[in-house]
């Protein structure tokens, strides 16, 4: 008898036609518009001032046109970020309390009114405007990308492969090791002292140290390269003694500071580090690589669910005048 009911029900016209406008509406609703991210002139404008205050250079229309991608690249990791609660974590809701109380938004002691000062921040819609609220966020949406396509870690080919590719990056210039005794100032006495003295020379460089004058430095310097060496005693100084070789005097030379007669004790050839050395280092390097491509593909994939508009807008920034911060001191 059961069963005689079902065959009934499921040749029952008032049930196909459940059927058929369920189908309808299905075919026929409209799909949720997908979300639109914008691009004003002014935010343009805005990045721009914003790269010219920290680097001092006025982005030309490549640079802008890179600061707009990496400002719809974090609007979709924020927007992301939203659509998965994480304004619901602890730090969110911390941040919210502490601008609650910090702007006054309600009376009494803070820390008793944490969650009023937390709603009232909610209504000025602060969980989407404060800086550090949008960081923290865009931050943890990328560790989760990271968590969610973990990235595969480089085998022994892999390090060999870049560790030839930039080898140059490992490239340890020569050095030098020296000892020598200074004569402070550039008067003539002072290069009659230094000739004096390299012409009867004492056994023992302590006792040729002991002749000269105090050296800020010391008078015994480690293995320095000419550059490092440039900045101690001057590019003119590091640039002779780069050439000299060990076991001997040379001199009188002049430094920033005076006339030095200098010992080499020993010298390095410029050479690159091994990989097994350096191997920790590529490692590193190569999964930060490809943790930043794979950011970039799940980007890409993620923006096909956005409408990006941006201003049409000239990118090119060097005819625009940007503000002044500077202050003029007057006494």
């Amino acid at each position: 008898m059961i069963r005689r009911m079902g065959k009934r029900l499921l040749l029952s016209p008032l049930l196909h036609c459940l059927w058929l406008g369920m189908a309808l509406l299905w075919v026929t609703a409209e799909p949720e518009p997908a979300p639109v991210i914008s691009i004003s002139e002014q935010q343009i404008k805005d990045l721009q001032v914003q790269w010219q205050l920290q680097t001092g250079r006025t982005p030309d229309a490549q640079r802008t046109a890179m600061l707009i991608d990496a400002s719809i690249e974090n609007e979709i990791l924020f927007q992301e970020a939203m659509n998965r609660r994480f304004d619901q974590l602890p730090v969110v809701k911390n941040r919210l309390q502490q601008l609650g109380g910090f702007l006054k938004l309600t009376e009494g002691d803070a820390r008793e009114n944490a969650v009023a000062n937390e709603k009232e921040a909610l209504k000025l819609g602060l969980d989407k405007t404060d800086p550090l609220i949008r960081r923290y966020l865009v931050s943890s949406m990328k560790e989760v990308i990271s968590a969610e396509s973990p990235v595969d870690a480089p085998d022994q080919k892999a390090l060999e492969a870049y560790y030839e590719e930039h080898k140059e990056q490992y490239r340890q210039p020569g050095a030098i090791k020296i000892s020598h005794v200074f004569f402070g100032g550039f008067e003539q006495n002072s290069l009659n002292r230094a000739n004096s003295l390299l012409a009867a020379m004492p056994v023992a460089k302590e006792d040729a140290i002991r002749s000269g004058d105090p050296f800020f430095n010391g008078h015994q310097l480690p293995f320095l390269n000419e550059q490092q060496l440039s900045k101690r005693l001057g590019s003119d100084f590091a640039r002779q003694v780069m050439t000299m070789k060990s076991g001997q005097w040379h001199g009188p030379i002049a430094s920033s500071y005076g006339y030095h007669l200098v010992w080499v004790k020993e010298t390095k050839l410029d050479h690159y580090r091994p990989l097994k050395e350096v191997a920790e280092h590529i490692r590193s390097r190569i999964l930060r690589d490809k943790r930043q491509n794979m950011l970039m593909r799940e980007l890409e994939e993620l923006k096909e669910n956005y409408i990006i508009d941006v201003a049409d807008v000239g990118l090119d920034a060097s005819t625009m005048t940007f503000p002044d911060f500077s202050r003029e001191r007057t006494l």
